[in-house]
């Protein structure tokens, strides 16, 4: 388990909502959720801290999962341990009388790659079922990013996200895409480097704040 930091010190002139999402590039259908949300009043500092932890649930929205829409979790959350041997990285999804349920719940399938999860769906319910029923990656607690639910599916999750900074006026865990974002940056860790600095300029830009020596 890894620990992050992220420090940001709003010189905007005015108070902003920062936020924090997350981006899977072998998950081509999954929408980012806002995933770390926090209100800063101008010339405020905030920081930002997460554990590299997992978990994966199932929801049911008020709408078909789109940006704009709130994921809502509905299942028990899932922890997963897709690093670890013999570690938790699957879990299933089935529906009777009118609910969908996880199960199974969260064990080790050991022809999973090793660092990936996955979430597999039976033929208990039908496309049209599942319409308002979405699938969610979740980092230190958090949903960071979704998937539409289908029937007879295999979700795979490769556990290797990027991280972006951004303002917004969406909440947390609305489902997102560049239109309910201001500027965002892709922010990368160095390797051995666990903590980075920004400053949010009066054009929405986020510098990055050099380390004095």
């Amino acid at each position: 388990m890894s620990d992050y930091s992220i420090k940001v010190t709003n010189k905007s002139g005015a108070p902003q909502k920062i936020a924090i999402y997350q981006q899977y590039p072998d998950v081509v259908a999954g929408l980012p959720l806002v995933w770390i949300l926090k209100n800063v009043n101008k010339g405020n500092d905030t920081t930002f801290s997460w554990s590299v932890t997992w978990a994966l649930n199932w929801g049911t929205s008020d709408d078909v999962l789109a940006p704009g829409v709130k994921w809502k979790s509905g299942g028990p959350l899932q922890s997963m341990n897709p690093a670890t041997q013999g570690g938790n990285n699957e879990m299933g999804i089935t529906y009777s009388n009118g609910e969908f349920s996880t199960n199974p719940e969260a064990f080790n399938n050991s022809n999973v790659k090793p660092g990936d999860m996955l979430v597999t769906t039976d033929t208990s319910f039908t496309v049209a079922d599942a319409k308002l029923m979405s699938i969610a990656a979740y980092m230190n607690g958090l949903p960071a990013l979704a998937v539409q639910g289908k029937p007879n599916g295999k979700y795979n999750f490769h556990t290797h996200p990027q991280y972006w900074i951004c303002t917004t006026d969406s909440d947390q865990s609305v489902a997102i895409s560049d239109d309910f974002v201001t500027n965002p940056i892709n922010v990368t860790f160095a390797s051995g480097v666990t903590s980075l600095s920004y400053e949010l300029n009066d054009e929405l830009i986020f510098v990055p704040v050099v380390p004095t020596a």
